[in-house]
């Protein structure tokens, strides 16, 4: 298949999933759990708001702040074994996806301290997926969030004096991310436990999509994600 040097198709379109992913689940963890399990930025805003209103979601923040960091060192542990980019990324990606499986049934099990546990767990969960965004290197999708997408389309836009590189992905990449937390929405509005499991099968799919052998679709996947 004919590919740019240092573009990886395939990587684009899991790093894609992962962003719907990631709208899911920081949807879900904002309605039910009232703090952000991967959005560190918001995270840490919320516990500012909180701390400045004197509402007790603080020890939310903190524990979401810890675990995440907890799996991003994980995760750095995982991307710096010798193999190559495509498949550390989707082996992280697959153990996020059954880790994330894990953390609805344990929301379906209703133990004590559930929301603590699922809080946990996301977080630590999303640590270690950012680390397989990052390792992937793949402009301005080195953090599935829509601030750097956002600006890089301004940024590098004709408007700009650009030539409007990277274009579709980022498209991509933003509507995901909306189409995501809209699930997301929508779904935990019925099931908490049903949405955090279709935002594990959507990192799944993306784990599983970096091993899959080469096929004909690959070649308009590459089109479609270089442009």
């Amino acid at each position: 298949m004919n590919t740019r040097v240092g573009h990886d198709p395939r990587l684009v379109a899991a790093i894609i999933l992962v962003t719907m992913a990631m709208g899911m689940l920081d949807a879900i963890s904002l309605l039910h759990l009232k703090i952000f399990a991967g959005y560190m930025t918001a995270t840490i805003l919320l516990m500012a708001v909180h701390i400045a209103t004197s509402e007790t979601v603080v020890l939310s923040g903190f524990e979401a702040i810890g675990l995440y960091l907890l799996g991003a060192v994980t995760g750095g542990r995982l991307t710096r074994r010798d193999r190559t980019t495509r498949y550390a990324v989707g082996d992280i990606l697959l153990r996020v996806g059954l880790l994330v499986g894990l953390t609805a049934l344990v929301w379906a099990a209703n133990p004590p301290g559930r929301t603590y546990i699922t809080l946990g767990l996301l977080a630590f969960a999303m640590g270690m997926q950012t680390s397989a965004t990052r390792h992937a290197k793949v402009a301005d999708m080195s953090l599935p969030a829509a601030t750097m997408l956002l600006h890089g389309l301004a940024h590098n836009s004709s408007i700009a004096g650009g030539s409007n590189p990277g274009t579709s992905r980022r498209l991509a990449a933003v509507g995901s991310l909306f189409v995501g937390a809209v699930i997301g929405t929508l779904v935990s509005s019925h099931s908490v436990s049903v949405a955090i499991a279709v935002a594990g099968i959507t990192i799944l799919s993306a784990g599983t999509l970096l091993y899959l052998r080469e096929h004909g679709l690959l070649i308009r996947l590459d089109r479609l994600t270089i442009h």
